[in-house]
């Protein structure tokens, strides 16, 4: 309990430390090991790690948390906030030995694994000072002689202590040269610098704040874990509920005709170019759409495998032959997705939104080889393929650079087209696409009015990361801030 009250401790000073006051850069990752590292080794240490593989749950959240220093990209610097935690959350139940699985039992246990610590507070920390007594007692029962020399030492300090004070402060009154000495050596007592405006003291006492309260909260965290979490297999009766399938049947036929139609509609239309309508306009109505029916049709199809009774052969075949004509709909839908979205990228030019959408449709093409395999009955942990798949993407959409992905892409159709939409790419493409403007800069001809438009936000932002070049430290360090500033003095000196 010391251990890991001493930890809590020093791990909200870090905190504290790390994200006060600075931007998330280095922070995250400089966090997030020691943070990881400090759980797991508590976890060893009381003999509740039962899933040693689910250890390798940190390299996603790892790489994860290298992109604050990597990348300035704002949607996944808030999200990743999320992802991280959520795959901590997933790391640590699996390593205690919770099965993880798409229910409702799951989705509890994530959300207790955040607020149950905070009820145990007060019974972690009553905890502690008990330990901390029963140290101490044992310590001086057993250690007479220490501790009448600790006793010494402590009336020696209170007596020596404000003798050489008053000799150091007498002698530096005597001599310029050993003031200044000691006036450099101990600047850090000056605590006057602190409080010389409003925003140090503001600061100062959220830090104190943020210490207290994230001490208690990881300290209740551990001691959960630790002492009382503990794992409750329930048992379920399969043969106590018989499903009826009829609904499921008839809800499977109907989707189908109903999609045989629509893809008949797209092939002809969309795939064929065989409409009198425009395409940038006819792909407009809908890509949002497709793309929800689509993820809708995977969790029918779950629900309907689920549903089957092992004893009806016949109408399990039905529904897997069904569940199957369902997904080769659902690959139409998504295709017609992409291509609408395709068609409507080339008339209104590239977004993040529109770039996830494209990421979110491939994701679930990939999708349907696991959800496949489980109809075919093939042994396969689906709930562990799907995180997999869906973690593996991700990781792949935090390392693509987004940002210059997308400014590349809108200045390529500017030479092609003559259409560009500056204010979107300076204010949200960010430092990771400033290579692109440059290269707008130095390619754009006869167009000095989208010229001097980049070139002074090019000045602006130069200032801005100059600015933050003076004042950066390893918390806040970020490498495309850095390559943004040497890429536009390099613009600024040709200029």
């Amino acid at each position: 309990m010391i251990s890991i009250g001493v930890g809590a401790l020093i791990l909200a000073i870090w905190f504290s430390t790390l994200f006060v006051g600075k931007s998330v850069g280095g922070s995250m990752l400089l966090f997030v090991i020691p943070f990881s590292y400090f759980f797991i080794y508590i976890l060893e240490k009381n003999g509740k790690i039962k899933n040693e593989k689910s250890k390798f749950l940190l390299v996603p959240i790892i790489l994860l948390a290298s992109t604050y220093f990597i990348y300035n990209n704002i949607f996944f610097r808030l999200f990743n906030i999320i992802v991280i935690s959520s795959l901590f959350i997933f790391m640590i139940l699996s390593l205690i030995g919770e099965k993880l699985d798409l229910n409702k039992e799951s989705i509890i246990n994530f959300f207790e694994f955040i607020f149950n610590p905070i009820s145990f507070i007060m019974e972690s920390v009553e905890n502690l000072r008990q330990s901390i007594e029963e140290k101490n007692k044992l310590y001086f029962d057993n250690n007479e002689i220490k501790k009448q020399k600790i006793i010494k030492t402590i009336k020696a300090l209170l007596i020596i202590l404000p003798l050489i004070i008053v000799i150091l402060v007498l002698l530096s009154t005597a001599d310029e040269i050993f003031a200044n000495i000691f006036k450099t050596m101990f600047t850090f007592l000056d605590f006057s610098k602190y409080f010389n405006n409003i925003d140090s003291i503001v600061i100062m006492v959220l830090r104190f704040v943020i210490i207290v309260i994230f001490t208690f909260y990881f300290m209740a965290l551990f001691y959960f874990f630790c002492k009382k979490h503990h794992l409750e297999n329930e048992l379920i009766n399969e043969n106590t509920k018989i499903n009826d399938n009829f609904t499921i049947k008839i809800l499977l036929v109907a989707l189908n005709i109903i999609y045989l139609v629509f893809c008949y509609i797209q092939i002809k239309s969309l795939f064929l170019k065989n409409t009198s309508l425009n395409y940038a306009q006819y792909a407009r109505q809908g890509f949002f759409q497709l793309m929800v029916v689509s993820l809708i049709n995977i969790v029918t199809i779950l629900i309907a495998k689920k549903r089957e009774n092992k004893d009806e052969y016949k109408t399990n075949k039905f529904i897997d032959y069904m569940s199957i004509i369902m997904v080769g709909f659902t690959f139409i839908i998504v295709i017609s997705a992409w291509v609408r979205m395709n068609y409507y990228e080339s008339a209104y030019g590239y977004t993040l939104l529109r770039l996830l959408v494209y990421c979110t449709l491939f994701t679930e093409s990939i999708l349907f080889i696991p959800t496949i395999l489980y109809i075919l009955d093939k042994k396969i942990n689906l709930a562990k393929s799907y995180f997999i798949i869906i973690i593996v993407m991700y990781l792949c959409m935090n390392f693509a650079n987004f940002d210059n992905i997308i400014a590349k892409r809108n200045i390529d159709r500017y030479f092609k087209t003559g259409k560009i939409d500056l204010e979107y790419l300076k204010n949200e493409t960010g430092t990771d696409g400033i290579n692109q403007l440059v290269r707008l800069l130095n390619t754009a001809q006869n167009q000095e009015d989208i010229k001097n438009e980049v070139r002074t936000h090019l000045n602006d932002v130069y200032d801005l990361l100059n600015d933050y070049e003076k004042n950066m430290g390893l918390r806040d360090f970020n490498i495309s801030k850095l390559h943004a500033k040497k890429i536009i003095n390099k613009a600024i000196n040709k200029y």
